[in-house]
């Protein structure tokens, strides 16, 4: 088996575990704040344990910019989940993850302030078919056929998106500080960033975790964090920039198809038709960058 192939396979695995997250968070009896501290904590545990065994080590740089962007990405990539988690919660998972999903387009549209980008027309094309995919999944042109499908879920969905956006932007200015020590940061700065927060909102009186939301929690931190995280990494220096912004959509279409099967919410014909300008645009933008 060649190296692109075995990359291939890791890229693959580790999108359809992604996919799959929204399914086990709906089931999780968990405030979005207290599940978002729990999976930082057993996600950077893990991946510090992976770092150890396989004699690498988590080289914090020096620069204190640096670590200051570090932070501010974990930081971001808290809220991110915070809200996404939230959005599971009040839409379908469907509309929740191609809200997510319009991420790479705020990245698109601050590019030109960031990096001073021009935005070809091409690429504008792009970023107006997906805002009309958006308008297509969000309901609002059939609130009658769209069940389930909220507003409010639609809304914390695109912050979700923006927030990754935002840790999408910062990661490209951390250098060389390599992929398992950045992850490991982020993570851990998830987990100690809403201990206060959950530690004050959050009533153990009010938490009902059974034994099956407790092996599911562990599996979100675990394999959906720590795990997938692994086999990411592991695919990255195998796969050319193209086959990886291509095989980035298997972890959306996982979820759709997971959602429909598992949970029986299915988008409609106009839902669909919002997909395909979303997930069609982003790729193509991402294939023309």
């Amino acid at each position: 088996m060649s190296d692109e192939t075995r990359a291939t396979i890791k890229l693959v695995t580790a999108l359809t575990i992604f996919g799959t997250l929204g399914i086990f968070v709906r089931r999780i009896g968990l405030p979005s704040a207290a599940l978002s501290l729990t999976r930082g904590v057993l996600g950077s545990s893990f991946l510090v344990a992976f770092v150890r065994m396989t004699g690498r080590r988590v080289a914090i740089p020096s620069d204190l910019r640096m670590r200051f962007l570090l932070v501010l990405s974990g930081i971001f990539l808290t809220l991110n989940w915070v809200f996404l988690f939230e959005a599971y919660r009040y839409t379908t998972l469907p509309t929740a993850e191609l809200a997510y999903e319009m991420a790479p387009v705020f990245v698109m549209l601050v590019s030109p302030v960031v990096h001073g980008e021009h935005l070809t027309k091409g690429r504008l094309l792009c970023l107006a078919l997906a805002v009309v995919g958006m308008v297509l999944v969000s309901g609002v042109l059939e609130p009658d056929a769209a069940a389930g499908v909220t507003l409010r879920g639609v809304c914390l969905g695109l912050i979700a998106a923006s927030f990754y956006a935002s840790v999408i932007v910062l990661g490209q200015f951390l250098g060389d500080v390599d992929s398992y020590t950045t992850t490991i940061v982020q993570l851990a700065v998830a987990g100690i960033f809403l201990i206060p927060y959950v530690a004050i909102t959050t009533s153990l009186a009010s938490v009902t975790l059974d034994a099956l939301g407790l092996l599911l929690l562990l599996v979100v931190g675990v394999v959906h964090t720590g795990i997938a995280f692994v086999l990411w990494f592991g695919s990255m220096d195998d796969l050319p920039a193209q086959k990886v912004a291509i095989l980035g959509y298997v972890d959306p279409l996982v979820a759709l198809v997971a959602s429909a099967v598992v949970l029986g919410e299915a988008l409609t014909p106009m839902g669909m038709l919002g997909a395909a300008f979303i997930l069609g645009s982003t790729l193509a933008s991402e294939l023309l960058h």
